[in-house]
């Protein structure tokens, strides 16, 4: 009995030693590799990369919880569309569009020369110790155009009348410009694997009009003449491609819906609907609906689109007036763009094309799954701020659920 009791806990040993070692150094094949560890033990590794076109993006995430191997969880993460409509405008502006210097039949849609605009590149700013609380990174620049820092994120966990553990976040933000205004793209890492995409809109706006309807009355301050300063909506389309279960090819998304039923005592059972194509979903704040990808050995990462509520409308673009897109992953479909009525679609050669085109009805059976969730702002002009922007972040999350069988931090404590 002896002997089975000390081969038992040498395998326990064994078992913790190849969990604390199983880290190893991460390789890029595009960016640079990066990795955070905390004082619990949890940590992530993944690479980064400013792409030309959506600025920054992380690839091939992998997330290992306190006593836990490494696990990736996503292979691409990034802004796949950010659309900044002002309303006296009959069409948005659409912020990542052809690549620069594609070819101009490439980039040319019925004599109309598409702009070309990016949120990478030459609209990436700077970075310097006043806009950056933190590290300073270059990577393949010569100039620092992203910045890191860890900030404490409060109660992490708390076990009987021992004292809560505090929990800390990883963050990661690039700056890009655009006529005055700045959109600071940033991905939080979470000590629990929580990811926390977002986007902070600030600056200065100059967009002016004449009809009241589009507009909030401000004043000049140069001059001190009474102008109308144009409201806009911003739309920000995020592309999760995750990649669970090996490649992915197991993962699969469910639907949730917690309808009220007056025939139950007004209970709300829960319905889980297998999202089986690929398809175009909306929020129901009345079901509380909700989206999941699971492996197929039934862990996961939840998205409860709680920080919606704004409402995006396009007649010409029916992709951008769903919350949830979800597409079998193709590595050409990187970014979805917009379509206008007095235009064709743009040309697909630089991997361009419409959520509309995306979502086509085909299998996800096997397939990597990809989320497109949307989020969707209204800016309005303040008369005590004008022309400066008060900073509006747009964000939410991914929550992981049964990646470890007993929470990983009560024995951190």
């Amino acid at each position: 009995m002896r002997r089975l009791t000390r081969f038992l806990l040498l395998l326990s040993s064994l078992g913790a030693l190849w969990a604390t070692n199983n880290v190893h150094a991460m390789e890029c094949d595009i960016g640079e590799p990066f990795e955070t560890s905390f004082d619990s033990g949890a940590s992530w590794q993944f690479c980064v990369t400013l792409d030309k076109q959506h600025a920054l993006e992380l690839r091939n995430i992998h997330y290992r919880a306190p006593g836990d191997f490494s696990r990736r969880v996503l292979s691409h993460l990034h802004l796949g569309q950010t659309l900044l409509h002002f309303h006296d405008q009959p069409q948005a502006d659409v912020l990542i569009n052809a690549d620069k210097n594609a070819d101009k039949n490439d980039s040319e849609v019925d004599g109309e020369s598409q702009d070309g605009q990016s949120l990478g590149g030459d609209a990436l700013k700077v970075l310097n110790e006043n806009l950056c609380d933190g590290t300073l990174h270059a990577l393949d620049s010569a100039d620092p155009y992203l910045c890191s820092s860890v900030k404490n994120t409060g109660l992490l966990a708390k076990y009987n009348l021992r004292p809560g553990l505090q929990g800390s976040q990883y963050r990661l933000f690039s700056v890009s410009q655009y006529k005055g205004l700045t959109f600071q793209i940033a991905v939080g890492l979470s000590e629990d694997g929580r990811i926390g995409p977002s986007v902070t809109l600030s600056g200065r706006t100059s967009a002016t009009t004449n009809d009241k309807r589009y507009g909030n009355p401000v004043t000049e301050p140069t001059s001190q003449t009474d102008i109308i300063a144009t409201q806009a909506s911003v739309l920000y389309t995020w592309r999760m491609a995750f990649a669970m279960s090996n490649d992915g090819d197991n993962d699969r998304v469910e639907e949730f819906n917690f309808k009220l039923l007056p025939s139950l005592n007004n209970r709300r059972p829960m319905e889980v609907t297998n999202l089986d194509v690929e398809s175009l979903r909306q929020v129901d704040a009345d079901a509380f609906r909700g989206w999941r990808v699971l492996t197929d050995i039934g862990n996961g990462y939840y998205l409860d689109p709680q920080n919606s509520g704004f409402s995006y409308s396009d007649k010409a673009n029916n992709w951008a007036q769903f919350d949830l897109a979800v597409t079998a992953y193709n590595d050409c479909e990187k970014h979805t763009t917009v379509k206008h009525a007095s235009t064709n679609q743009a040309s697909n050669s630089q991997c361009i094309g419409s959520l509309d085109d995306f979502v086509n009805g085909e299998s996800i059976a096997n397939q990597s799954p990809v989320l497109w969730y949307s989020l969707s702002r209204v800016f309005r002009p303040k008369a005590e701020d004008y022309p400066v922007v008060s900073s509006m972040q747009t964000d939410f999350e991914i929550i992981p659920f049964d990646w470890t069988p007993t929470s990983p931090f009560e024995t951190t404590q």
